[in-house]
């Protein structure tokens, strides 16, 4: 029974997420207080990560959930985003290769979420190859869009990238003229 009641609770706290956090904070409490929950630890993560930026109390909250349950899908689609936004590339990529491994885990979010890692280490190339393995895994139109724009802000990314090694170069073959500016002390 009481596991009935904090999944309850934390379905509660997950539909009042977006728009009562006050309320979601609550009820997570409550089910955190008394058993482990996976989803429960999974969304005080995010909390703390999307909304308070206190990213020590969200890797937490994610470790745990993945300790609670390893094959609870959504933490693998919410914590490699906080491990890339504290640069622990290494440990993110981890967390994506058990993520791959699992049956029931959506690759193409999974591949979406490999793409924005390698676009954060400037791998840009790699990076396209996600995002089309993303696409082609997509089973809506309307993701399917949205990995399209992607892909157009990596290419994007890629020409910038392109014209300014070419600016560089020119630079380089310019030849330097010493200029003297008259000062008033002079």
């Amino acid at each position: 029974m009481a596991t009935y009641t904090n999944d309850i609770l934390f379905i509660q706290a997950l539909d009042s997420y977006s728009y009562d956090l006050e309320q979601c904070v609550e009820k997570l409490q409550y089910v955190l207080g008394g058993n482990d929950h996976a989803g429960a630890s999974n969304l005080m993560g995010r909390i703390y990560h999307e909304r308070l930026h206190d990213y020590k109390n969200a890797r937490e909250y994610y470790h745990r959930a993945l300790c609670i349950d390893h094959e609870y899908v959504e933490t693998y689609y919410y914590y490699p985003f906080l491990l890339i936004d504290v640069y622990d590339y290494a440990e993110a990529e981890h967390v994506l290769e058990v993520g791959f491994s699992l049956a029931q885990t959506d690759k193409a979010r999974l591949h979406y979420i490999k793409a924005i890692l390698l676009e954060k280490q400037e791998q840009f190339k790699e990076a396209k190859k996600h995002l089309k393995k993303s696409k082609h895994l997509a089973l809506n139109n309307d993701y399917r869009y949205f990995v399209d724009n992607q892909l157009q802000r990596v290419n994007e990314k890629m020409k910038v990238g392109k014209k300014s090694k070419k600016k560089k170069s020119k630079r380089k073959n310019k030849t330097t003229t010493n200029v003297k500016f008259n000062s008033m002390l002079d």
